[in-house]
Formats: structure tokens, sequence, C-alpha cells
């Protein structure tokens, strides 16, 4: 067993459970509308909040999510996904605020395959992590938590 660095941090529980109760206050800040997920089909840009249009966008419901073990679950506004109006594969997605304000992004995976943001729906081709939607199809959040 080797010590912590001496620039290492380890919090506690307490102050892990608050950031995340913080968070998830500030998921919901906004007058009109609910947080989202955007979902993008693009590269990911270098900086964080440059992003072109969504190509897709799943709204959350109010509150935004739930904290369970220790994690903030987020929660679809609708449990039964959101409609494709164009084909593509999400590569990334922004988590905005009801405000607008751009918290955090990551990476976007198939169910299970452990992306911060996971979605079902559609195909996995070959060699891909997330799946192929065709128009018309359904893209539902199957697993996104901050832990």
């Amino acid at each position: 067993m080797t010590a912590p660095a001496y620039d290492e941090w380890r919090l506690g529980g307490a102050l892990l459970l608050a950031q995340l109760q913080a968070t998830l206050t500030r998921l919901d800040i906004g007058a009109t509308g609910n947080a989202a997920v955007r979902l993008y089909t693009t590269a990911r840009p270098d900086t964080m909040g440059v992003s072109p249009a969504p190509w897709l966008e799943i709204p959350l419901a109010r509150p935004a999510g739930v904290i369970a073990d220790g994690l903030l679950v987020l929660q679809p506004q609708n449990a039964a996904g959101v409609m494709v109006l164009a084909g593509g594969i999400p590569r990334w997605a922004e988590l905005v605020a009801a405000d607008g304000a751009v918290l955090a992004e990551g990476g976007v995976t198939a169910a299970g395959v452990g992306g911060c943001f996971e979605v079902a729906g559609g195909t996995v081709p070959e060699g891909e992590q997330a799946p192929q939607f065709y128009a018309g199809g359904i893209v539902t959040l199957t697993g996104s938590a901050l832990g």
C-alpha cells in the first residue's frame, strides 16, 4: 500500500454527495425549458461549449436526475426516447442546464459499453462504439451518470 502523493486530494463521501446535489440543482436552473443532453455526430471540438448545431437533443425531467449509490443518474423527460430526424452515429454529447449553460461533455457509446453518455435504439456497426441511427428511429438515453 502506498501513501497518497502530496498533490493528491482524497474526498470524503459527504463532500462528493454535496457536489452531486449541487450539480443536480444547477441543472434545473432556468425559468424556461429543461436541462438536456445534446448529441453530436461531428468530431468533438477542442474547446468545451464551442459547439455546432446538435444532431439530437434529449430533454431531461425536472429534476434532471436522481442521486443513487453515489451517482447522479440523469433522467430523460420521456423514457420512450426521442425521434431521429436525420440518420447518424452520435460521437459525443453535452450536458446542458435548463438555462443553456454547458456543464459537461463526454463521449457517447451504446448501452453497456461504458461511455459518459450511453444510448440505445440503433445498431452498432462493426468497429464502432456507438449505434447507427436512421431517420424515424428512436434514441433512448440508457446510462448516463456522474460520480
